[in-house]
């Protein structure tokens, strides 16, 4: 069951002295450690991969749309998300696939079985060299920093990050310990873990509201589009900075490491994606190209 997003903080971090501090940390670093037990001690600490095949949904305005996910991850520095959905409700398919490896930004999408008349409109990837492009890579590696925190409990070492004690938290369906994490390039979240079984419940963050722009339309048979022969581009507007809730739940067991297999991600109390792992695997042998740019 996906926890309230309204938790209450109920202790804060003490502030101020080098004592309250290294008082946080260590509190920190305890509740990580228990946390790390729950979810299989030393064989999650020797998870460097993990492959989800499973389901999207999400809220595209007043519409909802579903499909295939594929969700690739190599631990330090490589994640690829693949997605196949139909936005028109027919045999249109839409495959985007985005991600990472190291410094390498994986951005592309692809329409198939597009039916005779109608046209599908998707963003285009950042400029090579851009400022959007380095802001996306930014995102992409602050993604799998959270996934492997929230899965694991281990930044990846391309993401140092440090660890406090940031007090309680309450709902109706129990209480948390809220744990911070910080890092580089302004990498911050709140890291809420059971305080029954210790393991990840939710981390929240600031970030851009999560978003699929597709735009749909019929053309005349033999017209070219509407923008010009070729244009297929749609440039969304500026993605707007809101608190994000990242859910972690249905925790199963996979070569002995208990790990999430639903995630769900919400805006302002409103559950706008919903991941469902049908299949995970640890360590995976993946392809030499799975993580390449096409």
């Amino acid at each position: 069951m996906q926890r309230m997003l309204s938790f209450l903080i109920a202790a804060a971090m003490a502030l101020g002295s080098y004592a309250a501090r290294a008082a946080g940390d260590a509190k920190a670093a305890e509740l990580l450690a228990q946390a790390r037990a729950a979810i299989g001690g030393d064989k999650a600490a020797k998870v460097q991969g993990l492959s989800c095949a499973g389901t999207v949904a999400r809220s595209i305005g007043d519409r909802q749309i579903s499909g295939e996910l594929t969700l690739d991850v190599q631990l330090p520095d490589k994640m690829l998300r693949t997605e196949s959905i139909s936005p028109m409700g027919d045999s249109a398919l839409v495959i985007t696939e985005q991600g990472l490896n190291g410094e390498t930004l994986l951005r592309n999408t692809r329409t198939l079985n597009t039916p005779p008349g109608a046209m599908i409109r998707t963003p285009p990837p950042p400029a090579p060299g851009s400022d959007a492009e380095a802001q996306a890579l930014r995102n992409s590696r602050a993604e799998l920093t959270r996934l492997a925190i929230g899965m694991l409990l281990a930044p990846p070492s391309s993401m140092p990050v440090e660890f406090s004690y940031a007090g309680e938290a309450e709902s109706p369906d129990g209480k948390a310990d809220v744990v911070d994490v910080k890092g580089p390039s302004s990498f911050a979240a709140k890291l809420f873990l059971d305080k029954k079984n210790h393991r990840p419940l939710m981390i929240a963050y600031r970030g851009a509201s999560p978003r699929m722009v597709v735009q749909t339309q019929r053309v005349q048979r033999g017209m070219p589009p509407p923008d010009g022969p070729g244009h297929n581009d749609v440039q969304p507007p500026a993605p707007e900075i809101v608190d994000i809730s990242l859910f972690f739940d249905d925790y199963k067991s996979v070569d002995g490491v208990q790990l999430p297999h639903h995630l769900s991600r919400s805006v302002d109390g409103q559950t706008v994606e919903e991941l469902t792992c049908k299949s995970i695997k640890v360590n995976p042998p993946f392809k030499p190209d799975t993580f390449t740019k096409k």
